[in-house]
This record gives structure tokens, C-alpha cells and sequence, in this order.
């Protein structure tokens, strides 16, 4: 009988394509978590020989499990067109499913796309579950290889996909702002500075410069380098910076 732990135990200790099959495994006796983690090995060639299409259909089977990070995965397949089209629409609606189920960088990414009103490259190319919720960084820029015919095309089919909307991307930057921090402090620092800035800035909601700095010292607190950087701008002592943060931590 599959045993998620052992798999992941495996997976540690450097046994990857002993730990792949145990996914397999779990995948094959109906494990949500067994089938992400089996997904993602397919996803980034881990253990395995490396199959995106395959990917897809492991992380749709593993889309029940609690958090989104399925079905943030699978938006960033279909946003790149791995293991399949490319499907703006589709990366768009998975992305909104993995927010409404509590994934912070899928609240993040909505709450920039309607501020912007396009479907842009993220920061955040995929959520691994080895041993557990963790995001990964890309590393380089990504860009759409063909003609500039092509890439013009490809921006207008991104700006197709969501209108910019004020009162969306603060109820999205409210809702990373009030995240749990306890496996993405740095993304929940950032969603409460977006989330200061809408107030500052009247940006969705009634401008309150009080409510904002509060909010902004909050950031800050809690490590957010661009809630830091406004507050240095401000003139607010880091004395008192360092006080919110001391009584986060008592």
C-alpha cells in the first residue's frame, strides 16, 4: 500500500527514480498526493523521462487537492504550451480555480493581471509538494520564440484573456494580504504591501492614507523589501519599523 511519506523520504534522500515509481504507485491506487508529486516528477524530468503531456493529465487527476497548486500547474502549462496548445483561456481559469482554493501566488498573479489587464509571465513557473508547498522561481526571462508577427500576436491573445479591473485586483491583493504565512511569509509580505499601495493610491478602494501606512508598516515587518524601501521614502524611522516587528514576534 502507497505511503506518501516514505515516497517523499525517498525522493530526499536522492533515490528519484525509486521515489517516481512509488508516486506512480500511489497514483495508480487513487492518491491525490502520490499523483501530484508523480505529475511533477513527469513535469521536470525527475526520476523519470520527462513528459509534460503526461503531466497534465496526472495533475488533472491530483486538481481535488486542497490549496490550487494543481491547478496553478497546470495554468502554467497551458500558458506555455507544455505537453499541449496553448491555451491562454484555459491557463486563465485554472489560475483563478488555484486562487479561490487558498494559493497565494495564484492571488498575487490575479491581482496583477487586473491591475494590468493582461495575462503576463510569472515570477513563479510552478508549485512543488515535495515534501511540500513550495514555489519555483524562473531563473531566466521567458520568451516566445517566432517572429515579431508572432510575439504581437501572442500579446494581443494574453490582453484578450482579462480586462483590467481595480475592484478585482484589491479584493485579490486583500485576500494575499490575509493569507497564512506559515510556507510563504515573503508572498504574503508582498500581497499586504500591494494591498497598502490600493489604499494609498485610492486603487480599488477609498483612498486612507492611515489605513495604508498601517499596512505598509505591516509589510514591512514582516520582511516585505518594497514596503521597507516606501517607508525609507516616507521618512519613518526603522525604529518604529522595528518595533511592529518585535510585536509580531511577541
Amino acid at each position: 500500500m502507497y505511503e506518501n511519506a516514505k515516497a517523499v523520504t525517498a525522493y530526499l534522500h536522492g533515490e528519484l527514480e525509486r521515489a517516481a515509481e512509488m508516486f506512480l504507485e500511489g497514483a495508480r491506487e487513487g492518491d491525490i498526493f502520490g499523483a501530484f508529486n508523480y505529475a511533477y516528477c513527469l513535469w521536470r524530468g525527475i526520476g523519470v523521462e520527462r513528459d509534460a503531456a503526461s503531466a497534465r493529465s496526472f495533475f488533472s487527476f491530483a486538481s481535488e487537492l486542497s490549496g490550487g497548486d494543481a491547478h496553478y500547474n497546470l495554468a502554467i502549462l497551458y500558458m506555455h504550451g507544455e505537453g499541449g496548445k496553448r491555451d491562454y483561456r484555459k491557463a486563465f481559469s485554472h489560475m483563478q480555480t488555484a486562487a479561490e482554493l487558498g494559493c497565494v501566488e495564484a492571488m498575487l498573479y490575479l491581482g496583477n493581471a487586473y491591475t494590468t489587464g493582461t495575462l503576463f509571465e510569472p515570477d513563479i513557473i510552478g508549485i512543488s509538494r515535495i515534501p511540500f508547498h513550495t514555489a519555483e522561481y524562473r531563473t531566466a526571462t521567458y520568451y516566445l520564440e517566432g517572429s515579431i508577427e508572432e510575439a504581437e500576436a501572442d500579446e494581443e491573445a494574453r490582453v484578450r484573456v482579462v480586462s483590467a479591473d481595480a475592484g478585482e485586483a484589491f479584493y485579490w491583493f486583500s485576500r494575499a494580504a490575509h493569507h497564512d504565512p506559515t510556507y510563504a511569509e515573503a508572498l504574503v509580505a508582498k500581497g499586504q504591501f500591494l494591498y497598502a499601495k490600493c489604499y494609498l493610491d485610492g486603487f480599488g478602494t477609498e483612498y486612507n492614507r492611515e489605513r495604508g501606512l498601517k499596512l505598509m508598516l505591516l509589510a514591512g515587518a514582516n520582511g516585505s523589501p518594497e514596503a521597507t524601501g516606501f517607508l525609507a521614502e516616507q521618512g519613518v524611522p526603522v525604529a518604529l519599523l522595528e518595533d511592529v516587528r518585535k510585536k509580531r514576534k511577541g
